[in-house]
């Protein structure tokens, strides 16, 4: 640490460089956002992080707009990959709680995924079970994007609030 802020190289680190650079590189800054936040939130990082910064960088329709997407891609990146490698094993539950649970997603999937979302927003281990869960991949996506604009406006609503805050703190 003593290294990184001493040796100049912080200086890459810091928020103004990284919005200033995102800005600069127009829609490929975009794609690569979206990259990052997909591989990040797969490797378990905090999606709400990634937001805050894209906020920071761009506090208009453009960020949310590419909050929506960007959330949206890794939400269904998590979905898939962990149906592709695990399959759903929750549908073969045998233990009474457990299928009592699953019985009650199976039967309103759209209402138990658009209340989740609400609550957990992108939490990855809500991706996780679901992906594991018979819930269909339809269900998945159309309860994540009805439910996803109250979360972002949330996150945007809050980043904008605090931006001078964050901006002392980070920059």
């Amino acid at each position: 640490m003593y290294t990184g802020r001493h040796s100049g190289v912080s200086k890459y680190f810091g928020l103004e460089y990284l919005t200033q650079t995102i800005q600069n590189t127009g829609s490929f800054g975009l794609v690569i956002f979206t990259l990052v936040y997909i591989i990040g939130t797969l490797m378990n990082v905090p999606g709400m992080i990634f937001l805050f910064i894209l906020f920071l960088v761009y506090d208009d329709v453009t960020g949310l707009a590419v909050g929506y997407i960007s959330t949206l891609l890794s939400m269904i990146a998590h979905f898939k990959f962990t149906r592709m490698i695990a399959g759903e094993p929750l549908a073969e539950i045998k233990q009474p709680f457990i299928k009592k649970q699953l019985d009650n997603l199976l039967e309103k999937p759209l209402r138990t995924v658009i209340v989740l979302r609400l609550i957990l927003f992108i939490s990855p281990p809500v991706n996780y079970a679901l992906a594991l869960s018979p819930v269909k991949n339809k269900h998945f996506l159309l309860g994540s994007m009805i439910a996803m604009p109250f979360n972002l406006m949330a996150n945007y609503f809050l980043t904008i609030y605090a931006k001078d805050w964050m901006m002392k703190c980070f920059g």
